[in-house]
């Protein structure tokens, strides 16, 4: 093959690191194993009876590859080799002579060039056992720099989407259906503003301390997060498993760790305090280590959090759901009409008409998720504005039942967290009292 050991010298640059008995060993994937081993085949040419050539390397390639393209595949590996290295694309296009970004990208276009240019017939042991697709799989690798670095720049997983969630050791893009601008969540003054102040000291890099969030069902955690860290441009949220906790910690964190050019925010949705195994948590967020400082856990659950994983980061809880903070939601949405004060009867009626849709069995639940869900209404029905505002101005305006919110959240509490927790709660108020 031409320029056989200048094209391995780059591979062994790029891809290897020597092992414990000081042989290069490939630090790569199955893809490289095979690429790494194809040119050592083309540089040695020396063939031991029953070893596999340089058909038999690339054979193997052309299968690994798959019906994938092998210049897509070839640019993931490199680059993650650069990300190792703190190099990303941008550093690329601007590298100035003599620098170490010139100097790989210089052997990176080497190794691709060198493929390309190929002369299959020329293979040692020659080419009578080559797949036929094997002699077109390097034929769309770049052939400048300018072209490599575009190649790169798709490569990067997290350039496919805005949120992630980490699967089977992947980043895989997913569509955030529930999230939407931070303007359009109404009530809860003091939990938004905790959110839009800590994600935004993040994105700054600020800090990196990790925000536990705990509320009843239905109260709207799982939007709120990846609403807010989506309004911070830099932020990338990243849903991972609840076993990520507990087995695949490092793993993940490693991964992230490695992508300095990014801010993650590592996402452990709606999990069972009770059930988690947190050694790991607590050896590696305020424990012996810390998480890199280009992630932030945040971790949601319908229960409390116990007070040893507390004292290792913010806490937010939401208030209980009743008929003050649905009359604060009502208000706001208002506000969002225009409505700078918002008449106190017409937060009555539509308060005690959403009351009076549940009380008919049109929600399940008396929550900020179903009453704006209610509200949506209102969005795109302007009869029914033009009515509410004529009610208004009544004389009997009904009222939210407080003791239909306050059965209902008892009930729930009661089947969340059982009785022992309702007799708590009772106590803690005698004693204030």
């Amino acid at each position: 093959m031409k320029n056989a050991g200048n094209c391995r010298n780059a591979f062994e640059l790029l891809f290897c690191t020597p092992d414990d008995s000081g042989m290069l060993k490939s630090c790569g994937s199955v893809l490289l194993t095979h690429l790494g081993g194809f040119l050592d085949a083309a540089v040695s040419g020396n063939r031991q009876p029953g070893s596999a050539g340089a058909a038999d390397h690339l054979n193997a390639l052309c299968r690994t590859a798959g019906k994938e393209d092998f210049a897509a595949l070839l640019a993931r590996e490199l680059f993650d080799a650069f990300a190792e290295l703190n190099i990303f694309p941008a550093d690329l296009e601007a590298a100035v002579p003599g620098s170490d970004e010139e100097f790989l990208l210089d052997n990176a276009l080497k190794l691709s060039v060198a493929l390309r240019e190929i002369d299959f017939s020329a293979l040692p042991g020659g080419d009578e056992k080559l797949l036929p697709r094997c002699r077109k799989l390097f034929a769309s690798l770049p052939e400048t720099g300018e072209a490599l670095i575009e190649l790169l720049k798709a490569s990067d997983v997290f350039s496919s989407g805005q949120v992630f969630c980490f699967r089977s050791n992947r980043f895989v893009p997913v569509t955030p259906v529930s999230a939407r601008k931070v303007d359009s969540f109404y009530g809860y003054p003091g939990v938004r503003a905790a959110y839009a102040d800590h994600f935004r000291d993040f994105a700054s890099g600020k800090t990196n301390l990790p925000l536990l969030v705990n509320s009843l069902p239905g109260y709207g955690k799982t939007s709120m997060v990846i609403s807010y860290a989506l309004a911070q441009p830099n932020l990338i949220p990243v849903l991972a498993e609840p076993d990520a906790l507990e087995e695949n910690w490092n793993p993940l964190i490693q991964a992230l760790a490695r992508r300095k050019d990014h801010r993650f925010v590592l996402f452990f949705d709606d999990i069972d305090p009770a059930k988690v195994d947190w050694y790991s948590f607590r050896t590696n967020v305020g424990g012996a280590f810390a998480p890199p400082e280009n992630v932030m856990p945040v971790l949601t659950a319908n229960y409390e959090f116990p007070a040893s994983i507390l004292s290792r980061g913010r806490k937010i809880t939401y208030p209980v759901f009743d008929e003050l903070r649905c009359s604060e939601m009502i208000e706001d949405f208002l506000r969002s009409f225009g409505m700078q004060r918002p008449p106190v009867n017409l937060v009555s009626l539509i308060g005690a008409e959403y009351t009076g849709e549940f009380g008919q069995k049109k929600f399940t639940e008396l929550s900020p998720r179903t009453l704006t869900r209610y509200l949506k209404v209102y969005e795109y029905d302007q009869n029914k504005r033009r009515v509410m505002i004529e009610l208004a101005s009544g004389e009997m305006i009904p009222r939210p039942d407080p003791e239909l919110f306050y059965e209902f959240n008892i009930n729930l509490m009661r089947s969340l967290y059982g009785e022992e927790y309702i007799q708590k709660l009772l106590k803690e108020k005698l004693r204030e009292l």
